[in-house]
């Protein structure tokens, strides 16, 4: 079996085969024929990878950095439902790990983690996206959509039913073929678990209405951050400001785990070499995310400068 083609995500039904043959000898006579084709699926086993690897690292970084006062996880008629012991906001959220004593059920775990986080995972995952697919022929842009058709949707309880809200997603166009993906790192607060998927299927699935863009995609970990230190409503208090300052000194931990452990040969390797190399890069983030909330809580403790 061709190894370098082997198990690449189907495009259109059928699109995606593997290719046998009787020998080495066999394999190096075909490749003038085979070479196009292989290339193609080589690179969208890089696209899946990516996918893959941002997805975890955004689940990672919610597992060590969960900010929900969450109470009980409750799936009842359909629906997830998350209660939390809602905060005021004069105070403090609870920053730390995500509390995995409240379910076994690995879907519903995810779903808590990435609840209402779409425009947070852009920003935090941009240069993380971008190192990952660097030389890649690619246009990568965003676009927001609003997801009609959850297959499991997910709310918090109280709180507002943002059922029907602007959800964040990646829009990938291949540039040396006519394949466009979209790459949704939250969508299991949805009930979707494929973060890898054909456009026009995705579109189809979630009976989605694209809200805005597309637009390239350029952020940086603190983007959306920015943007709300701009709001007068997300700085009426000192709670509401040192989040914002904890949040902003989180990310860049993570960006510098970034800079530091992550290049493309990451995806690079058999399927069962990728699969340990995104086992390690686990538990490596995790372990660099835990020393950087102690870190953090030693610079601002509960005191800020005003």
């Amino acid at each position: 079996m061709c190894l370098g083609c082997s198990n690449a995500p189907e495009y259109q039904s059928g699109d995606s085969r593997a290719m046998f043959y009787c020998g080495h000898d066999c394999q190096v006579m075909d490749w003038p024929k085979h070479k196009r084709y292989c290339k193609s699926m080589q690179r969208r086993k890089i696209l899946l990878r990516a996918a893959q690897i941002l997805k975890a690292a955004m689940l990672t970084y919610r597992e060590t950095v969960y900010d929900v006062d969450i109470t009980r996880i409750e799936y009842r008629g359909g629906v997830l439902y998350l209660h939390q012991n809602q905060r005021t906001v004069a105070s403090r959220s609870k920053r730390g790990p995500f509390p995995n004593y409240m379910t076994d059920n690995i879907e519903h775990k995810e779903a808590a983690l990435v609840k209402s986080q779409s425009t947070a995972a852009m920003a935090l995952l941009g240069p993380l996206t971008r190192k990952l697919l660097r030389g890649m022929p690619l246009r990568i842009e965003t676009i927001v959509v609003n997801i009609r058709r959850p297959r499991v949707p997910t709310r918090l309880v109280p709180g507002p039913d943002l059922h029907g809200g602007p959800h964040m997603v990646l829009k990938i166009t291949r540039l040396d073929s006519d394949e466009e993906w979209i790459i949704d790192t939250t969508g299991c607060q949805y009930g979707f678990r494929d973060v890898l998927v054909p456009s026009v299927r995705y579109l189809t699935d979630t009976e989605c209405r694209v809200l805005t863009g597309p637009r390239i995609y350029g952020a940086c970990e603190t983007k959306d951050l920015d943007y709300l230190s701009t709001l007068h409503i997300f700085n009426k208090t000192k709670a509401q400001r040192q989040d914002m300052r904890l949040e902003r000194l989180t990310r860049h931990h993570f960006a510098v785990f970034v800079s530091r452990n992550v290049d493309d040969k990451l995806l690079m390797g058999s399927g069962a070499d990728f699969k340990r190399k995104i086992d390690h890069f686990v538990k490596d983030l995790k372990a660099h995310m835990v020393d950087s909330i102690r870190k953090a809580g030693d610079d601002y403790g509960d005191s800020e400068d005003d």
